[in-house]
């Protein structure tokens, strides 16, 4: 029951989750559809206001078009209603067209709005030609040779009616610049022709007149009657530009619209390039070529800026169907997770409650449940198996009908106690059983009802009759153990007393008393670890000029290690005969290195004594400061020069023990003036900081160079202290030695 309780729990994300989706779907459909209704109302809308944009902005180009026409047309009548044009019979004359260039020109100056004017006889040929110079405000009369197309103007000088002109809508000059050009009949005061008046009105002066007119969705073109776009606008306000050449025709560019276009005057049309409206310019009244100057002012809004216009209603309304989406998630999860949670609770409630009923009833203590009046409600199986009858047997019996007067008394005693007591009772009856007396650890406490009423009791009762037995042998055990644990201080304490005296007589050992010698400084320093170890070293002379260095580390820690500690440096006193012997004149002479290193090796074997010792064994001439040594697998002495330069003294063979397995190589150097050997153990360079790293060899190396100015005991000193700071001042799990050697040059020992 517990299991499926558990899995249950387990199961409530998933449980919550399905409840939310069943909850949450439908409603998200509902508003998604609601959206989408609203999405194409909206869309439809936009494009609706769109179209009114662009009618509104083509009526204002068309507007501003047709007024620059009418200025234009009126402008050429104007001119060629001119007193001198009027005053002529005939060909003009020298004279007369020299008064004509120079009114002429005054308009070219003062209107700044023309290219060119040009005046034709009635025959076509051009007499006058006044043109801008380089776009500037002076007006230059240009050679009259050459005429504009002969057929066009005869025909017009004959057939121009005395109140139409002819308009050409951005013709364009040999120059290649855009112009409006106007030809009006010029008579004299008798009504007779006599030419044409042509002038050239600047198509920039007509683009900056239209320049505040922009669309701020798309952009706006003048198409004449065959699809050649005369100008073409941009959006944003940006000016309008002309058109570049006779390939810049609409009906290339978007030929299905052209089609639509070229049959009607006015119109809308939405396709995959964009949104189009459309409206044709009439040109003014009096013009005669009025079919061949009809124009169309065309809108585009490209399909880009209409989906950003539709997309902005689109980002609204997904912002608002997210919120919306949100808050219905949010609202059908809580209601989700509430749904979920109530039916977990009546499944956890009645498990809780077949747990309960379970753990009673296969419960290995004896559990009942009495009314008021001591009648027994429930006994568990455990119970059952005690009285020897069935739970239905025992339902509604009292004590005394179930167990011995005795016992029925002690059980009610208890019970009134629990019944009466402020908390639960917990007391130890003895209760005589059909196999013994049984002791049981009881807990008796009342049972109430939502009011806070006394209707029952609860009983249980742990058997402790084994654990009373077992307690007892437990007792005479533990008195026995306390007696052994009494021999083995015992024995500790007299195993500390060795191990206190083992770490005396090492630290005896120590060189407290080096030699004193003019050509030498001498300094140590040492540190034992928790355990005893096995380090070793000292300086002692042998003979006059000879001074013996040594450094031995013993593998091992304790009584052992620290005894034959004290072996070695028996072996190594000079009055041993291992390290030197005297001459005939009774003169202290010293062994060489290697030899000494084979008699260890041949008196510690490894099968003898089970261990096995390193040591560096260096001879120091006094006079001349040459350097003999040999190494059995310690760490290399290091020979420090006065210039700082470091040399490691590699000579040697293997460990102490093995018999030598390699020969113990000897190996040679001078110390000169300044110079300083340094011998030190392992336990310098395994020393480990919080984090595992050891200090290392090379480490060692560096603050030795760093302090080689320093005196020999500072040197040491300070050395130490970069050890300890590496190592956060943990304790040494090795004994740490160093000991450091100055030369200093001959002279007399003392």
């Amino acid at each position: 029951m517990a299991m499926g309780t558990d899995a249950g729990q387990n199961n409530r994300p998933r449980s919550t989750l399905l409840r939310f989706l069943l909850l949450f779907l439908p409603v998200a459909l509902v508003l998604l559809l609601t959206i989408y209704v609203f999405y194409r109302l909206e869309t439809d809308n936009e494009k609706r206001l769109l179209q009114l944009e662009q009618r509104h902005q083509v009526q204002l180009e068309k507007e501003a078009l047709a007024g620059i026409l009418d200025e234009v047309v009126v402008e050429a009548r104007v001119q060629a209603q001119h007193e001198i044009l009027e005053s002529l019979h005939g060909p003009p004359g020298p004279r007369q067209l020299n008064s004509l260039a120079r009114e002429l020109s005054k308009v070219l100056k003062t209107t700044n709005a023309y290219q060119r004017i040009l005046y034709i006889d009635r025959n076509g040929e051009v007499l006058l030609r006044l043109a801008r110079q380089d776009g500037g405000s002076q007006a230059v009369r240009e050679k009259a040779h050459g005429t504009p197309p002969a057929m066009l103007w005869e025909r017009l000088s004959r057939e121009l009616p005395p109140d139409k002109v002819y308009l050409a809508a951005l013709d364009r000059q040999d120059d290649n610049a855009a112009v409006i050009r106007v030809a009006a009949p010029v008579t004299n005061d008798l009504g007779e022709r006599e030419g044409l008046l042509v002038m050239d009105y600047r198509a920039s002066r007509a683009l900056r007149k239209m320049a505040g007119l922009y669309f701020s969705r798309g952009l706006v073109l003048l198409l004449d009657r065959q699809g050649h776009i005369l100008l073409g606008g941009r959006s944003q306000g940006s000016p309008q530009i002309e058109a570049r050449g006779a390939d810049d025709t609409f009906a290339a560019l978007w030929p299905l619209v052209w089609d639509q276009i070229s049959k009607s005057d006015q119109g809308r049309l939405f396709t995959k390039a964009g949104l189009f409206t459309w409206e044709t310019l009439a040109p003014p009244a009096r013009v005669f070529n009025a079919d061949e100057t009809r124009m169309r002012i065309v809108s585009l809004v490209p399909e880009a800026l209409v989906d950003a216009a539709i997309g902005i209603y689109l980002v609204q309304l997904t912002q608002l169907l997210i919120v919306v989406l949100l808050v219905a998630g949010m609202i059908c999860w809580l209601l989700a997770r509430a749904q979920v949670r109530h039916r977990l609770a009546q499944e956890a409630l009645a498990a809780s409650e077949q747990r309960l009923q379970d753990i009673m009833t296969f419960s290995p203590a004896l559990i009942y449940i009495k009314d008021h009046d001591g009648r027994y409600q429930f006994i568990n199986r455990r119970f059952e198996q005690l009285l020897g009858i069935k739970q239905q047997r025992a339902l509604g019996q009292s004590d005394q009908e179930l167990f011995s007067p005795q016992n029925a008394q002690t059980l009610r005693r208890h019970d009134q106690q629990a019944l009466t007591g402020k908390g639960p009772l917990r007391v130890e009856e003895q209760l005589l059983l059909e196999d013994g007396v049984h002791s049981y650890l009881t807990s008796k406490f009342p049972l109430r009802d939502p009011l806070g009423r006394v209707y029952g009791i609860c009983g249980i009762y742990t058997d402790i009759t084994e654990l009373k037995s077992a307690q007892a042998e437990l007792n005479q055990a533990k008195e026995a153990a306390e007696g052994v644990n009494r021999e083995l201080l015992e024995k500790q304490e007299r195993l500390d007393e060795d191990l206190q005296a083992a770490a005396g007589i090492q630290r005896a050992l120590l060189p407290y008393n080096l030699p004193h010698l003019p050509q030498v400084e001498l300094a140590w320093k040492f540190a034992p670890s928790e355990f005893i170890g096995g380090d070793l070293f000292h300086a002692q002379p042998l003979g006059p000029d000879r001074l013996c260095l040594y450094m031995l580390d013993i593998s091992g820690h304790g009584v052992p290690a620290s005894l034959m500690t004290v072996s070695v440096h028996e072996t190594l006193d000079p009055a041993s005969g291992h390290v030197a012997t005297r001459d005939g004149g009774g003169v202290l002479r010293a062994l060489p290195p290697g030899k000494v290193l084979r008699t260890l090796d041949q008196e510690y074997p490894l099968e003898r004594f089970g261990k096995s010792f390193s040591i560096a064994y260096l001879l120091l001439g006094l006079a001349d400061g040459e350097l003999v040594y040999s190494n059995a697998g310690h760490p290399l002495p290091i020979l420090l020069r006065a210039g700082g330069e470091l040399e490691e003294l590699r000579a040697g063979g293997t460990l102490i023990g093995l018999d030598g397995a390699v020969p113990f190589e000897e190996g040679r150097a001078t110390m000169r003036v300044g110079d300083r050997l340094i011998l030190y153990t392992d336990g310098v360079v395994e020393y480990r900081d919080p984090r595992g790293r050891m200090f290392g060899v090379e480490r060692l190396h560096r603050h030795l160079i760093q302090g080689a100015q320093l005196p020999v005991r500072e040197h040491i000193e300070t050395l130490w202290q970069e050890l300890m700071a590496f190592g956060h001042n943990r304790p040494l799990d090795d004994d740490a030695s160093i000991m450091e050697l100055e030369f200093r040059g001959n002279g007399p020992a003392s």
